[in-house]
């Protein structure tokens, strides 16, 4: 229990730290491997496209992180699926699963036993915390899940957003139209204003979504306001 409990005030100490953000999110993992008898840590900053930018890992390995971004991030599913939970979920996955990403990539590196946490407000610039286990390893149990939730939480209150390096750039144009979009103008008000037709308009605006990831206007007037307001 007392170990337990130095580890608890380690976690707190770098939340209420003022060390730079990769910085501290490593050093939380250190502490959270500790605490969680876990194996490996990796943690995110999610960007527009879902929790994808600015990777920190404890024992994952430069390889493998570079595995996900060139392949495996396009074909796992599990990810995406405990994003949008916005809490924080345990898994199992047991050995012979067919899917690719968690034979090829997740058991590839012993990952058996996984908790990962995203905070509710799955904003740009929020940061995720996850862990795993061995396949000798125990399942996390629900004690280990509030212990990583509160802890996740509480970095969520107090860190401020990060800014992903992977940030997608409008050009020019596109900018223009975010820029209008965010301050309200209806379609043909952008077409008048910038000189350009509805057909014209409507390719920026999808260009413009795909790189955001924005599914609708509100979505992409937020980017623009987040990112590029000066």
């Amino acid at each position: 229990m007392d170990r337990v409990r130095a580890l608890t005030a380690d976690a707190i100490d770098i939340a209420l730290s003022n060390a730079p953000a990769a910085e501290r999110r490593n050093d939380l993992g250190e502490v959270l491997l500790k605490l969680l008898d876990a194996e490996v840590f990796v943690s995110y900053v999610c960007d527009p496209t879902g929790p994808y930018s600015d990777p920190v890992e404890i024992h994952l390995g430069s390889d493998m992180v570079a595995a996900y971004e060139g392949h495996f991030r396009h074909v796992d599913r599990l990810t995406p699926t405990l994003f949008r939970r916005r809490a924080t979920s345990r898994v199992t996955l047991v050995r012979g699963h067919s899917d690719e990403f968690v034979h090829d990539f997740l058991h590839r590196r012993n990952m058996h036993h996984g908790m990962n946490y995203f905070p509710s407000a799955t904003d740009v610039g929020t940061v995720d915390l996850r862990v795993w286990r061995g396949s000798r390893q125990r399942p996390f149990d629900v004690e280990d899940g509030r212990t990583l939730q509160s802890l996740g939480d509480l970095v969520s209150r107090l860190w401020a957003p990060e800014t992903p390096s992977s940030v997608p750039q409008l050009t020019p144009r596109e900018a223009e139209v975010a820029a209008l979009v965010a301050r309200g103008y209806a379609d043909r008000e952008i077409c008048a204003e910038l000189g350009m037709s509805a057909p014209t308009l409507r390719t920026h605006l999808r260009h413009a979504f795909d790189k955001t990831g924005a599914s609708n206007r509100a979505g992409l007037a937020t980017f623009f306001l987040t990112h590029h307001q000066k």
